[in-house]
């Protein structure tokens, strides 16, 4: 018995002795239990604020519940006549005698007959347990059965097996209880282990599916995520099942684990428990996901002693991934370990008789490979040659291989063996860039390399980065998870058959160097480990470095090193800078200076957007992208005159194709409209939507002139994309955006994205894609009334009172409070050289009223918003807007500037 148990056994006899003797009514029974229990859970939190480890806590709590489940017991039988014999009996995690703050408690009353036949007096009994456990404020969930029923319920369902195999009695009946092991171990564990060794092993893919199969989620998941508790408890129920292990240090006497990888694991699972009862603790319920808040939360509250929150997260964040990562990949290991077994013995099977012949085995170079994997031919195969390391690499990408476990073991014990002399080795160099030349191919060579920490050794820039939180809002993944996934994105356009992906898999297609690209992408992203201002440059400095270590000279250097100095130009000016606009893409233009440069970066840019989350990429992007791709490749084939013509040319195609779909009677309005319309309207717009345009702007100029409100709005639903597309019609007059994101706030209508328009006769045509806070189609009628009651409403008048219409709401766009780690808010002007206009570049948490917002301080400072970028993703808002002064022309006045840029941040640092 520990410590801590005998002393709070030792007190419960005391605090608890009235209740145990009858002495108290029911409802101070139930008091007294509340008051020891309070105490009793302060002091182990106490505890856990000292710093005590997971495990410690987690079982100090169930070493609690064990002592007032036995008192609440034992008062309970007392009162009967006879001797009860009846077991009450831990199952689930209680089970396993582990217990964080808000987990639930799973008992099962081991009864000595069928569930059906208990005598009335036992029934009582459990209902007095249950009653009281309620009361007292406990949350169960229990079940009644006999040892029949329980091995009957376990051969039924796997999962119900999965819970009893963790059974501990807590109190009662031992003989009864010791009765039901040695039965279920023989009835049910014994048997059935393929069903459950399966059901295990769709266990886990199904949890590792769900969470990307990667531990560097940007909020991950502690109980079910990759490398989480439940990869834990997975391979101690197989090991139960396969070997009959109760200890996972069984494994090691069996040489099945490694000590290392067992005090890793070990290890792993006691920081899981910690961080899991900091996260109930700190939200007072069972709650598993470690969000952005939470992570800068239990990094203060552990006293990481870094002293910006951002960098204690930081800290902890690299030490949880760390953790992780080696559970996770140590219990799929394994996992394959055992897999492997299974499948060896099907093979003695009769089943596989006939085709046991045709299993390929070859061996090669200090290797065999044999069903899919590939095993050292000794243990010697690296210390008569560490160059094999690099090779054994380039066998798994040739002959489509995965790494054994003995193998993993092996390289991982030859780590000293990467040093200096092998990363400039000429012959490791070559066989390096023979992997990173065959496209389609080198994500999964690199992800084993990782795996088991080759990666990181042969190339120290890309290692500094392993496990490197990325503070960027947007960033789902650990740095070199992302670069990994990047590298996959590039790979999976080789077999790809979508069709919207063509462009890029033509792309992939045509680059002449993949040794270069590859090579690029891994050093992008490097210099986030420099704690430089801009990343770009400590990755510049770093690809510099290794260029020289691997001796690429000449064209291929200077395509990784534009690559590198250029992976954010691209996306930089296709979502912030108005690309419909001919000098922005001649500048754009002679940045990238030849075609092969503008195609390697934009498939570049492509697969970094893919790989920074998993709905990252979406048909705006494309749209933006695929515009300034084509719009540049004319203009550095063509010059500035010919690309000129060019869209002249489309622009004449695209008139016909409205005329064609618009019909008889619209040829004025069409010829009127394609004069007047700037040139911006025109790129990439569908001519089936130019008609809808054509007739709101015919009813605008009707109600114009019948003295009606001058504004004509259109809805276009489109439920698959969640969305839905505005447009609306009307004189170009002050104030009258600021009016039409007011309408839209007021009956809580997000505006995702935005385009302006004004006609050389003052006419306005505003495209806007709207949702609803559901994040779906406006297609509810009185919203949608609403909206057109509230701009009729707001047309009439010069002057309004936002805050009539927009009153103070809950956030329905964030579905958790603010983050203690600041969300990246900032608002930043710009005047660029020979521009006409003032661009502010925004980012802030988006909000109902957030667009309102904006262009009303904008007004107020006496400036005309011209053009704009809206874009809304993952709850964020990423704006660029274009504002000039009344009249045209740059603002330049460095006193309303400034003025203007503290009024935006204060409306952006609202939330």
């Amino acid at each position: 018995m520990s410590a801590h148990l005998k002393n709070l056994s030792d007190h419960a006899k005391v605090v608890l002795k009235p209740a145990r003797k009858g002495q108290l009514s029911p409802a101070e029974r139930i008091a007294l239990f509340k008051k020891f229990m309070k105490l009793e859970e302060h002091r182990i939190r106490l505890r856990h604020k000292g710093g005590a480890g997971g495990l410690e806590i987690a079982r100090a709590r169930s070493e609690l519940l064990d002592v007032v489940l036995s008192e609440i017991f034992r008062t309970a039988a007392l009162k009967r006549s006879e001797q009860v014999s009846i077991g009450l009996v831990a199952v689930g995690g209680y089970g396993r005698g582990t217990l964080n703050p808000g987990s639930d408690i799973d008992l099962l009353f081991l009864l000595p007959r069928a569930s059906n036949k208990l005598p009335k007096e036992l029934e009582e009994l459990v209902q007095e347990i249950l009653y009281l456990l309620w009361d007292v404020g406990f949350k169960v969930g229990h079940a009644c059965r006999s040892i029949v029923e329980c091995i009957q319920q376990a051969r039924a369902d796997q999962e119900n097996k999965t819970a009893l195999m963790d059974a501990r009695l807590i109190t009662g009946d031992k003989a009864l209880f010791s009765q039901f092991r040695q039965r279920f171990e023989k009835e049910a564990v014994a048997k059935g282990q393929k069903a459950f060794f399966e059901l295990r092993r769709n266990d886990l893919r199904g949890r590792h599916k769900k969470y990307s199969r990667t531990v560097f989620l940007q909020e991950p998941n502690v109980k079910e995520g990759c490398g989480g508790m439940r990869d834990y408890h997975n391979i101690c129920w197989v090991a139960r099942a396969k070997r009959g292990y109760r200890k996972l240090k069984q494994l090691v006497d069996a040489r099945i684990l490694t000590r290392t990888a067992h005090r890793e694991i070990e290890e792993a699972y006691d920081f899981l428990h910690r961080v899991r009862n900091e996260l109930h603790y700190e939200s007072g319920r069972s709650s598993e996901q470690l969000t952005l808040r939470m992570q800068g939360v239990v990094a203060t509250n552990f006293r990481y002693p870094q002293r910006s929150i951002l960098r204690r997260t930081e800290a902890f964040m690299r030490d949880y991934y760390r953790h992780t990562k080696n559970l996770y990949q140590h219990t799929t290991s394994l996992m394959e370990i055992f897999q492997i077994e299974e499948e060896h013995a099907r093979d003695r099977g009769l089943v596989s008789f006939l085709t046991i012949g045709r299993r390929k085995r070859e061996e090669f170079d200090g290797f065999i490979a044999r069903e899919g994997r590939i095993y050292p031919a000794n243990s010697a195969i690296f210390a008569e040659d560490p160059n094999r390391m690099m090779r054994l690499f380039h066998h798994t990408q040739v002959r489509n291989l995965k790494l054994s476990p003995p193998i993993r073991k092996l390289v991982k014990k030859h780590w000293s063996d990467i040093d200096r002399p092998f990363r400039y080795a000429k012959a490791n160099r070559e066989v390096f860039k023979d992997i990173l030349t065959r496209k389609g191919q080198v994500g999964a060579a690199l992800r084993q390399m990782h795996r088991v920490g080759f990666l990181g050794r042969y190339l120290p820039e890309f290692g500094a980065l392993d496990c490197l939180v990325q503070h960027e809002f947007f960033h789902r993944y650990t740095a070199d998870e992302h670069t990994l996934r990047f590298i996959e994105a590039i790979d999976a356009l080789v077999d790809s058959d979508d069709p919207g992906l063509k462009l890029f898999r033509d792309l992939l297609h045509a680059i002449e160097d993949p040794y270069a690209f590859y090579l690029a992408i891994i050093l992008h992203d490097t210099g986030r480990s420099e704690n430089v201002r801009e990343h770009i440059d400590g990755s510049a400095v770093l690809a510099q470095r290794l260029c020289n270590r691997l001796q690429v000279q000449g064209h291929r250097r200077r395509m990784i090193m534009f690559l590198v100095d250029h992976h954010l130009t691209f996306w930089q000016y296709a979502t912030s800078k108005n690309i419909e606009d001919p000098q922005v893409v001649a500048d754009f233009s002679g940045l990238m200076k030849t075609a092969s440069r503008l195609d390697a970066l934009m498939l570049f840019t492509y697969a970094d957007s893919v790989a920074t989350s998993p709905d990252s990429w979406n048909s705006w992007k494309s749209a933006l992208l695929r515009q300034l791709h084509r719009s540049a490749s004319r203009f550095l084939e063509h010059g500035e005159a010919k690309f000129a013509k060019q869209l002249a040319d489309e622009r004449a195609e695209l008139e016909n194709q409205v005329r064609a779909s618009a019909g008889e009677g619209w040829d004025d309005e069409i010829r009127e409209h394609f004069e007047r319309m700037p040139a911006s309207y025109f790129r990439f717009r569908d001519p089936k939507t130019v008609p809808i345009h054509l007739k709101a702007i015919r009813e605008f100029l009707k109600r114009e002139r019948e003295g009606e409100f001058t504004c004509v709005g259109r809805s276009l639903d489109y439920p698959d994309r969640g969305c839905s597309e505005v447009v609306i019609v009307s004189r170009d007059r002050p104030h009258f955006l600021q009016k039409v994101c007011c309408a839209f706030a007021s009956q809580e209508i997000n505006i995702l994205s935005a385009d302006f328009h004004t006609r050389t006769d003052g006419i306005v045509v505003d495209l806007f894609r709207v949702c609803t806070t559901d994040f779906g189609a406006v297609t509810n009628e009185r919203q949608r009334q609403g909206f057109t009651d509230t701009l009729a409403e707001l047309g009439n008048t010069d002057d309004y009172d936002p805050g009539v219409y927009l009153k103070p709401k809950k956030n329905l766009l964030r579905s958790e409070k603010r983050s203690d780690i600041a969300f990246p808010v900032r608002a930043h002007i710009v005047n660029e050289a020979g521009g006409n206009s003032t661009m502010i570049n925004l980012q802030a948490i988006d909000r109902i009223g957030l667009l309102h917002d904006l262009f009303q301080v904008i007004n107020q400072a006496g400036l005309d918003t011209v053009h704009a970028r809206i874009n809304t993703e993952k709850g964020a808002a990423v704006d660029t807007l274009y504002v000039t002064l009344p009249g045209g022309g740059q603002a330049t006045d460095p006193q309303q500037l400034d003025h203007l840029e503290q009024e935006l941040e204060k409306v952006i640092s609202r939330s």
